[in-house]
């Protein structure tokens, strides 16, 4: 079971999609999974790891919640609903169409096939991004099978799905090179981080070392200092004693 939404996640994922040029894309997108992708790109920026397909579910969702409130509040005059995110899908949805983009052209068979396909393709391209040791041909072996062709009725059917397919494969060899920029960028920032802890681990037994050898310092100039002193006191005691000992014989003599 896929983790619930946090409400700092959602803010940050309306934000993102809310930009007017990922709402132009999902607009003029009959197939919009490569806008999701980029989309939960940019989530992973901030911190939170979404699919592209539980971005566009999500999307989705609140779409569909947004639409009954507000046409539910739209039919009721007093007894209205409120929603704590009405007012950010009303900025984004509230004047625009209620359908467009790839949501209308889902009616379409044809348009529902070529989604499912897409769908699959980039789930292997998901998998990947998971998978450091995987390789081009690992993705281009797991690829879905082609679709299999209907009987064609004219002689130029089978000119539509040539392109087609060279498209899908273009598409999966861009996000397979976006995915391995991605792994390059992350082994060269673990790379810089261990540079850096090493640094700071190396800068730390220099300077206990340093203490070390202040503290031994120390500790040899207090010894001598206190050795001196010793010897003082001593050389003093024994002048001392020497006077004493001078005064006593004088004594000692008979007048």
């Amino acid at each position: 079971m896929a983790e619930s939404w946090s409400v700092d996640e959602v803010q940050t994922f309306l934000s993102l999609v809310g930009e007017e040029r990922i709402q132009r894309e999902l607009d003029g997108a009959t197939r919009n999974g490569k806008v999701f992708q980029e989309v939960a790109q940019l989530l992973a920026a901030h911190g939170y790891h979404r699919t592209y397909k539980q971005c566009r579910d999500k999307l989705k969702k609140l779409k569909s919640d947004y639409r009954t409130i507000k046409d539910h509040n739209g039919r009721s005059g007093a007894n209205r609903r409120t929603w704590k995110w009405f007012d950010q899908m009303d900025a984004i949805y509230g004047s625009r169409p209620a359908s467009n983009g790839r949501e209308g052209a889902l009616d379409s068979a044809t348009s529902l096939l070529d989604n499912t396909i897409e769908d699959d393709a980039l789930s292997t391209i998901d998998s990947l991004a998971l998978s450091p040791c995987s390789d081009a041909s690992t993705v281009i072996a797991a690829s879905p099978p082609a679709r299999p062709s209907t009987p064609a009725t004219s002689s130029r059917t089978p000119e539509r799905l040539v392109p087609g397919k060279r498209k899908r494969s273009m598409h999966h060899q861009e996000h397979l090179a976006v995915l391995r920029e991605m792994q390059v960028a992350d082994i060269q920032q673990q790379e810089l981080n261990r540079a850096q802890r090493e640094l700071h681990l190396q800068m730390a037994i220099d300077e206990a070392r340093q203490a070390r050898e202040q503290e031994a310092a120390l500790r040899t100039e207090e010894n001598a200092q206190t050795a001196a002193f010793s010897q003082a006191f001593l050389n003093v005691m024994g002048m001392l004693v020497q006077a004493m000992s001078g005064r006593q014989e004088q004594n000692s003599l008979p007048d």
